[in-house]
């Protein structure tokens, strides 16, 4: 019965969106800049020379109980699935503690850190660790102004398929996470290694950028290969030989010093999940798009090819025609277009990241990075009715 009310709810959502799609086809906003300052999200530090399992305790002690309301919500989620899933439940408390063990350093002992100082168990720490592996879509441009001045900036998506409120015509899990959302400052030395936009307790990052060298976003990739398939084979111990997606974007923030060290790593690092990583410069001409197979990169895009002054990268191949159900592509080109290279700012990219469908249900925050200062800033966003539900 409960596999029945998830496809009826599923089909019900698909049947909106087609209905909807026409409607947003062209919106392009001119107004929802400038955001209203109670979006604005809050910026903390971790301190790189902290001991590992230190550096968090400040963030998960404010946010223990959002984060354990999610991962509760997640499990409960689980359950009413079926009944009988109660064993990946189990999973999570005798199998994932475990898992802490085999991350790379420091990883495991952050996420150690993060369990002891909010007191949710760490079996539960580690799967809101995993979760953002095989679950996130996103929105992510990098354009580039009349001048060659570069920005970034991207959309994340989150929460599709994991519990439709129809009382209130939202993501539930979409709901959950605004809470954390936030920004850290990573710092070395006392001075700032890098800038991400990232949730309350989660070391991987998302979106990040590295002052004077690069940004970069991640957006999921379906495939057959998925990244469940990775994390399968990671805790039984089947390929370790392998990195999480996020923590690679950690490392190469950490250690890469040029825009093309960074394209090079993310290039040919082995993943656990295949995706897309978007990359921009503080040089023009400085963006690209790795599209990745678990193994290597299918497709390497740089911007200027058939003189583009943009490129955008949703959940999909770009070079393929976007599915009819969830395209975004369509809508942010035509907003960009209309803009033109001569408007490129933060104030007509936080525009077109506001147009309907691009801005959705799933939308939890809009990020804005600019390459010559190394500036980002983020907001968290809601999509009021009517609205695409992804």
């Amino acid at each position: 019965m409960h596999f029945i009310k998830a496809y009826l709810s599923c089909l019900w959502l698909l049947v909106l969106c087609v209905a909807v799609s026409q409607s947003f086809t062209d919106e392009c906003l001119e107004t929802a800049w400038p955001p209203n300052p109670t979006r604005s999200i809050t910026t903390y530090v971790v301190d790189l020379d902290e001991p590992a399992h230190q550096r968090w305790a400040s963030i998960a002690a404010m946010y223990k109980v959002q984060i354990k309301d999610l991962v509760d919500y997640i499990k409960v989620f689980v359950l009413k699935i079926s009944p009988k899933l109660q064993f990946l439940i189990d999973l999570v408390d005798t199998k994932l503690p475990e898992m802490a063990d085999t991350f790379p350093s420091p990883y495991g002992d952050e996420i150690k850190g993060i369990s002891e100082a909010s007191g949710i168990n760490l079996g539960e720490v580690v799967l809101y660790n995993v979760f953002y592996e095989i679950f996130t879509l996103c929105t992510s441009i990098v354009a580039q102004d009349e001048n060659g001045k570069m920005y970034h900036g991207r959309n994340l998506d989150f929460g599709l398929l994991l519990g439709w409120d129809f009382a209130n015509d939202t993501w539930a899990l979409s709901e959950k996470l605004r809470p954390l959302i936030l920004q850290v400052n990573f710092t070395q030395n006392g001075q700032v290694l890098y800038k991400t936009t990232t949730f309350a307790g989660y070391v991987g990052i998302i979106t990040g950028i590295k002052p004077n060298h690069f940004s970069i976003t991640m957006n999921e990739r379906y495939g057959i290969q998925g990244g469940y398939i990775g994390l399968i084979e990671w805790i039984f111990n089947i390929n370790r030989q392998q990195s999480f997606v996020t923590f690679a974007m950690r490392d190469m923030l950490a250690t890469a010093d040029t825009f093309a060290s960074a394209v090079e790593y993310l290039s040919k690092t082995p993943l656990l999940a295949p995706c897309y990583y978007i990359l921009a410069g503080p040089e023009a001409g400085q963006g690209v798009i790795i599209t990745r197979s678990r193994k290597n990169a299918d497709n390497i895009t740089l911007l200027g090819k058939d003189n583009s002054w943009f490129l955008i990268q949703t959940n999909y191949d770009h070079w393929k025609k976007p599915p009819f159900y969830d395209d975004r592509v369509t809508p942010a080109t035509n907003c960009m277009n209309k803009y033109g290279a001569q408007n490129v700012t933060f104030p007509s990219l936080f525009n077109v990241f506001s147009s309907r469908p691009v801005l959705n249900k799933l939308t939890v925050y809009t990020a804005l990075m600019e390459l010559s200062t190394g500036h980002l800033e983020s907001y968290w966003q809601y999509c009021e009715d009517p609205c695409f539900p992804w």
